[in-house]
């Protein structure tokens, strides 16, 4: 099953191979002109871009997309001796940044390098509305990043992009987290790309386009086979109703994904000790974005129909066409997401800081409810200071009612001691994963999910949210 992979996670139990990517031709309309038809359904931004793609769009909802993210990529060949830069506006958000990918220790489509706003020097004149303090809607905002190819550098506004792909095929994930306002959503928003070649010449639009030696290429990937899956779900001596879910839920930070997928497995110190030599390190893969790292727990309604989840919020910016000043936080951006199976790798539903922070308790405290809407329970609302989080009314190919919940933390401060960025390798031992690291690292910011009923939760009543705004 080959589809389009739109944006970067991919995380824990994604998928098992990646196919060939296979070519889309763009024509040659220039780099900021309304946007082109759709190819095959995939969105199409100008002839260098194509998206955005996201959780909203059934062609691009693939590989586990975040809801409050919008997403850019572009695949391309760079001709011999030629270098590009991007001209750009940072956008009005809470956060964007540029990735590139290549081949990492043997795992393809690992992120080589990423630019987050804040490590991207304004041009002269120009003002970085990401830096704490800084004017959010300055009107003078331009940047310059330039990129290079087969080679590393630490300079500033460079993003390494070394040739690790077969052919020097060149790939970029550009990604905005909640934008502001309907222009940061538009194909005029985007880094405009020049390419320079060997002789000096440089090239823009649709001449930039036509010299890319390869027509625009989309990602695509290969999602788990239904027979893998149904193998993995079906590993002996684990209980087929429930793997690889549990009851409380249990979190597997994602470091790289040999490693995740052995949550089908069972891990003692007697079994599978292969399992040592699957860690290799927190290299991701499938199109990670290297400024966040991933938790995933599977859920299973065997256990339970509705999910409560339990935890503290970290301190986040606000942000928003109210808020003048950027602020700071203990991390950039936090959410919980709901997805398919590795079969299918939708995106279902996400809840994110911004959307919890009216409804904390005085210690920070959240309750998420995930369940289908069929079984929601009726005091799940907002004004009982309850989140919900869509389950999703699809089983998966086994007949089972699964979830992968995908927890993100953006760009921790690493002064905070309390996120996913602390979680290393180290921290993991493989023949006994199942005793996580992420609680005792994360400690009351590890969120709990206890599974109940409709009438169980509803049993609790409604205590009422505290005060908007709070947090």
């Amino acid at each position: 099953m080959s589809r389009m992979l739109p944006l970067g996670v991919g995380a824990a139990v994604a998928a098992v191979g990646l196919s060939g990517l296979s070519g889309v031709s763009l024509g040659s309309t220039g780099g900021h002109a309304a946007a082109l038809p759709p190819v095959d359904g995939v969105p199409q931004a100008t002839c260098f871009w194509f998206g955005p793609m996201g959780i909203d769009d059934p062609v691009t909802n693939l590989a586990y997309p975040e809801e409050n993210v919008l997403y850019w990529g572009a695949r391309f060949r760079m001709p011999a001796g030629s270098t590009m830069r991007f001209e750009g506006r940072y956008p009005h958000a809470r956060y964007m940044s540029l990735n590139s990918y290549g081949v990492v220790e043997g795992v393809e489509h690992a992120a080589v390098d990423a630019l987050e706003d804040t490590a991207i020097r304004p041009d002269r004149g120009s003002v970085n509305p990401y830096d704490i303090g800084a004017d959010r809607y300055a009107p003078r905002r331009s940047y310059t990043v330039r990129m290079t190819e087969g080679q590393a550098s630490r300079a500033r506004n460079v993003l390494d992009a070394p040739t690790t792909n077969a052919g020097a095929v060149q790939e970029l994930i550009y990604r905005v987290y909640l934008p502001d306002a309907p222009r940061d959503r538009r194909p005029r928003s985007l880094p405009r790309p020049v390419l320079r070649l060997a002789d000096g010449t440089e090239l823009r639009g649709s001449g930039l386009c036509d010299a890319i030696n390869d027509p625009q290429r989309y990602f695509s990937f290969r999602t788990m086979p239904p027979a893998v899956y149904t193998g993995l779900v079906n590993t002996p001596g684990a209980d087929p109703a429930t793997n690889p879910s549990y009851s409380p839920v249990r979190w597997e930070r994602f470091f790289n994904q040999p490693l995740a997928l052995s949550v089908y497995r069972l891990l003692t110190p007697s079994a599978d000790r292969r399992l040592a030599d699957l860690a290799l390190g927190d290299i991701g893969g499938y199109y990670d974005n290297r400024n966040v790292r991933y938790s995933v727990g599977p859920i299973n309604a065997a256990y339970g129909k509705v999910l409560v989840l339990r935890g503290k919020l970290p301190r986040t910016p606000r942000t928003g066409p109210e808020v003048r000043r950027m602020q700071g936080g203990q991390m950039r951006y936090w959410s919980i997401c709901e997805n398919g199976s590795p079969v299918e790798t939708d995106g279902i539903d996400c809840v994110s800081d911004a959307d919890l922070r009216p409804l904390l308790e005085k210690d920070r405290r959240y309750t998420v409810v995930v369940s289908r809407r069929i079984d929601r329970p009726d005091n799940a609302l907002r004004r009982c200071g309850v989140a919900w989080l869509n389950w999703g009314d699809r089983d998966d190919i086994t007949g089972r009612q699964t979830g992968t919940l995908l927890l993100r933390n953006l760009d921790a401060d690493p002064s905070f001691p309390r996120s996913l960025q602390k979680v290393g390798v180290d921290d993991v031992d493989v023949l006994s994963r199942f005793n996580t690291p992420e609680k005792k690292i994360l400690g009351p910011y590890q969120p709990v999910g206890r599974y109940t009923s409709t009438s169980g939760f509803e049993d609790r009543g409604c205590p009422g949210a505290q005060a908007p705004g709070r947090g």
